[in-house]
């Protein structure tokens, strides 16, 4: 015990020394680095607490064995899966998404807006390029969502829950199967794997259900553990579920869904524009965190791209992210990644230079 406070002291100690070199005009720099610097001391993960096991290997069944291995009952007849999509300019993720899914997934509901989340104007990237998604086109249903601009200290969640909103009224207009219907809110990358989805249409899993994915960070080269789980499955009931949201609705969650690959952008202007456009565009603290030289530079170091501490509840995490090394292995990558390597080369090992 004595140890251990010895090291929280010298550890508070050299935080303050470290506060203290920071500019005064940085305010939330300083109240960042704060926060996540201590958090291992004071607060504890948020998210489902329960783990589901997940069993699966290549060739499996679908079937009641399968079922029984998770201690679920076979579906009388498979559910129908609709997948719900917000998108920005992140079409080389819905690509692979959609590849993905297509096996499993019978319409893909895709809203976008003319305005990110905090009020900047922005093309309609996914109505502009639609021909890219031809071999999908008998499953699309699309709908464009017009944002507004944002009072003066307005919330950007303001517009994101808006948008999310309007995804649910546009889920609540289509016709709806006369069997078993499960609907995957999650964001565009975040990406349930085809054999997850699959295991759902024929198993009475619990709903909502909660996917724990594997997260990385720029691409397949800088995996960041096994932290992401505000993806989820709903059946689909009078109601409509607990609505397209991106919060906790279950305390479980089920093991190894699938990959949420954040900032995994091919162009650097797309960074710039997640960058100011994302609710979270209060961390870009300083214009020069938006030079294109320097997000190249933390894409390829792995380093965080607003200059802030990893987000870690003990501090063997947060020393493990701050000092993580790239992984050179791309094996239990989505399918379409490996088939089009050339395309997706920056998602793969190597492949950090991002084109301007």
């Amino acid at each position: 015990m004595h140890i251990r406070q010895r090291f929280l002291f010298i550890l508070l100690l050299v935080l303050l020394l470290v506060l203290l070199g920071f500019s005064l005009k940085n305010n939330l720099r300083v109240r960042n680095f704060l926060s996540y610097s201590t958090r291992p001391l004071w607060d504890t993960p948020i998210g489902p607490r329960e783990i589901l096991p997940h069993y699966y290997a290549e060739g499996i069944a679908f079937d009641e064995h399968l079922c029984a291995l998770h201690g679920w009952q076979t579906r009388a007849r498979p559910a129908e899966v609709w997948d719900a999509i917000l998108v920005s300019t992140e079409l080389d993720l819905l690509e692979v998404r959609m590849h993905e899914l297509d096996p499993v997934v019978s319409k893909f509901f895709v809203v976008e807006s003319d305005l990110t989340f905090t009020g900047l104007p922005k093309r309609l990237a996914f109505q502009e390029d639609r021909e890219r998604f031809a071999q999908f086109e008998g499953k699309i249903v699309y709908s464009t969502f017009h944002g507004r601009q944002l009072d003066p200290f307005e919330s950007p969640f303001v517009n994101e829950i808006e948008q999310r909103r309007h995804m649910d009224a546009l889920l609540r207009e289509q016709a709806k199967p006369d069997g078993p219907l499960l609907v995957i809110y999650s964001d565009v990358d975040e990406i349930p794997s085809a054999h997850t989805i699959k295991l759902l249409q024929h198993c009475s899993a619990p709903s909502p259900l909660h996917l724990q994915m594997s997260e990385y960070l720029y691409s397949f080269e800088w995996p960041a553990g096994k932290v992401s789980w505000r993806a989820q499955v709903h059946l689909w009931n009078k109601e409509g579920g607990f609505g397209y949201g991106h919060s906790q609705v279950a305390d479980h969650m089920l093991a190894d869904s699938g990959w949420h690959c954040t900032f995994c952008f091919r162009y650097i202007d797309e960074f710039v524009t997640k960058m100011k456009g994302y609710s979270h565009a209060d961390r870009v603290t300083d214009k020069s965190l938006l030079e294109p030289d320097r997000i190249q530079e933390v894409v390829c170091s792995g380093d965080d791209i607003f200059g802030m501490l990893p987000e870690a509840y003990r501090y063997k995490d947060l020393f493990d992210l701050l000092n993580k090394d790239p992984s050179p292995s791309a094996l239990h990558v989505p399918l379409h990644i490996l088939q089009n390597s050339d395309k997706f080369r920056f998602l793969l090992p190597g492949g950090c230079v991002r084109e301007k």
